[in-house]
């Protein structure tokens, strides 16, 4: 099984091997981290290690089912992506938090908004309705998303912290911008047009999985040590 995980060639193995030990190390080190975050900080770094956590999960099922079955599912990528983005735009709410009241109706929002965003790709993508309208449904919900990072209430309380909060606020809400819109793209390449699950498409997906919440990940927990003094 391990030689088969690790062999070169094999562009989707190698890149979902990647993906569970990089997202499960993230994990591990966000929840040693909460020993040295503040007790305001430690909510956003337990939510974002508990996405990691989930992320490794979803990538033990992908792995295990390319291997045995030499395929990819869109379901198990559906199912990791209705814990992981969720929990972390509730981080990002929970982060803009520790510098200032946020009503709690924008976290309900939000939370709400990444739910139906992944939702709409998945009934486009399972053919329930049009895979297009499901995509653009998706990227209605993104854009509203955005709008709250961008224009609400949470960027007015993060204008009160210290410059390393807003650099972090920052470099997160730029992953959620330029990052998240990969999915979109690759919605409509992979179902709208019809590539199905081709390798490139794959290892695309997983290659912006890694980008889109590791380093954000990394970010929040950066932050909320160099916080605590």
């Amino acid at each position: 099984m391990f030689g088969v995980l690790y062999t070169s060639h094999d562009v989707v193995s190698s890149t979902f091997a990647a993906a569970l030990l990089a997202t499960f190390s993230t994990a591990i080190l966000c929840f040693v981290g909460l020993t040295w975050s503040g007790e305001k900080w430690r909510l956003p770094v337990a939510m974002v290690g508990v996405a990691a956590l989930a992320s490794a999960m979803h990538y033990l099922g992908a792995t295990s089912l390319w291997l045995t079955a030499g395929k990819a599912s869109g379901g198990i990528r559906f199912s990791g992506w209705f814990t992981v983005q969720p929990l972390q735009v509730a981080a990002v709410f929970f982060f803009a938090r520790t510098m200032g009241k946020v009503p709690v109706g924008v976290f309900w929002r939000i939370t709400a908004a990444a739910l139906l965003m992944v939702f709409s790709r998945y009934l486009g993508d399972a053919a329930y309705f049009n895979p297009t309208l499901g995509a653009l449904l998706s990227i209605g919900f993104w854009l509203y998303i955005l709008g709250e990072m961008y224009f609400g209430a949470m960027p007015d309380a993060i204008r009160k912290g210290s410059r390393a909060v807003r650099l972090s606020y920052f470099w997160i809400r730029l992953i959620f911008t330029i990052g998240w819109a990969i999915y979109p793209i690759l919605h409509f390449v992979d179902v709208v047009i019809g590539t199905g699950q081709a390798p490139g498409v794959i290892a695309l997906y997983t290659l912006f999985d890694l980008i889109n919440l590791i380093t954000p990940s990394l970010i929040v927990l950066a932050v909320a040590g160099q916080e605590r003094y």
